[in-house]
């Protein structure tokens, strides 16, 4: 028998390549029937503080996110899993010549990581008929454009229109977590310097998930109490803006130029009573609030009057906005502001005896020492992703404490 050449070998690798994508990837297949399930089906859980859609924060034809760590769980029952499941999303905003928002994606268990955002993205992983959970995470953007200005969206945005699943899917019904934290902060809290998904404010939010919380992380490079955020000059506001201020009391607050009661420049994050709300209604204040902020103040030198101004009077608005919340502020890992933090928190406790939950967490010197540069061991400014890790647990630990102090973490 005559000896087979090469080329045979290549042929049956090609038809054995062509036959598995042809059998494994029916959703790309024209003939599938399929449906869209959209964003205001009782599938579509969005993370509460992160969203705003074509009706103010709701809406039926998309939700929208500026903020890396947002996320939207959607839950859904076939009989039939032929189809892979597509999310769809609206990328007419985005500019061609920029880099666009990344994805990563967790679908019954299977994650699949930095897919950056198109008008439909596969998401493999389905394992068989049955319920499936897909999470979908905005991982990471570039830091601009993400605030938009009045009357018009930003640019560098996340904008999700649907999900397209087998036609004989029924949507879930899935609650939003009641109780729920908001961690706002920086660039280290946005997750610079850590890789997927690894930042603490991820971390911390993952652990308060296990005891029944939704989370939003409100984080954005650049930001401080007064420092605008984004890449320089920064279309995002300041968290509360004060001017002349006099030894830390008094002046003028900026509502316009403060982003502490806002989702984007055209979103309230206030319902119509004035308290912080998950998605607009009344009644969805945050029971936990955690900030990091003092940073980027300290390093471009923003007025030291103003900031400790802006501190104190931002608690105090935090408090009005959300009665029965838990407040910690987190000293900034480098120990940027942390007497003026440990300062204000005294002097608020001082002066509101009966409020027990109002507190502070300083994983200290130590933590500093080592994000300094000639230690190198962290990753300098920014925690590499084992510093992260380290902080998260840390913080989780100390805030965990505190709340079985105040309130029950529910089980």
């Amino acid at each position: 028998m005559a000896p087979l050449d090469g080329s045979f070998f290549m042929k049956r690798i090609l038809l054995t390549l062509l036959g598995t994508i042809f059998f494994t990837v029916p959703a790309l297949r024209a003939d599938v029937p399929a449906m869209v399930m959209s964003v205001d089906s009782s599938a579509f859980v969005f993370s509460p503080g992160n969203w705003v859609g074509d009706a103010g924060r709701e809406g039926s034809l998309y939700r929208q996110t500026w903020n890396p760590g947002a996320y939207v769980r959607i839950t859904w029952e076939t009989s039939t899993a032929k189809v892979m499941p597509v999310l769809l999303l609206d990328t007419s905003m985005h500019a061609p010549t920029s880099n666009p928002p990344v994805l990563a994606c967790n679908l019954d268990g299977v994650w699949t990581s930095n897919l950056p955002c198109a008008k439909e993205i596969p998401v493999a992983g389905m394992n068989g008929a049955g319920k499936h959970v897909l999470t979908v995470y905005l991982k990471k953007s570039d830091q601009l454009n993400r605030w938009g200005t009045q009357g018009v969206s930003g640019t560098n945005v996340v904008r999700i229109t649907g999900l397209k699943v087998d036609a004989d899917a029924k949507p879930g019904v899935d609650a939003e977590q009641v109780p729920w934290a908001l961690i706002v902060g920086d660039s280290i809290t946005e997750g610079i310097g850590a890789q997927e998904l690894e930042g603490y404010s991820h971390l911390v939010g993952q652990a308060l998930r296990t005891q029944g919380y939704g989370y939003c992380i409100s984080a954005c490079g650049w930001s401080g109490w007064l420092h605008r955020g984004d890449n320089p000059p920064g279309d995002v506001p300041g968290y509360y803006v004060i001017s002349d201020s006099i030894n830390g009391s008094g002046g003028q607050y900026h509502d316009a130029d403060s982003r502490w009661n806002k989702i984007d420049a055209n979103h309230s994050l206030l319902d119509s009573r004035g308290r912080l709300s998950a998605s607009g209604r009344d009644g969805q204040e945050p029971s936990v609030i955690m900030i990091n902020y003092g940073t980027n103040d300290a390093i471009h030198n923003a007025n030291a009057s103003d900031v400790r101004a802006s501190m104190a009077q931002g608690l105090v608005a935090l408090r009005g906005a959300a009665p029965s919340a838990h407040i910690f502020f987190i000293v900034p890992f480098g120990q940027y502001k942390a007497e003026e933090i440990k300062q204000m928190v005294g002097a608020f406790n001082s002066a509101h005896p009966e409020d027990h939950r109002v507190s502070i967490i300083d994983l200290g010197p130590d933590a500093a020492n080592g994000l300094l540069p000639v230690n190198g061991y962290w990753g300098g400014l920014h925690p590499n992703p084992r510093a992260h890790a380290v902080f998260a647990a840390q913080i989780t630990a100390r805030m965990v404490a505190a709340l079985c102090k105040s309130v029950p973490v529910r089980p």
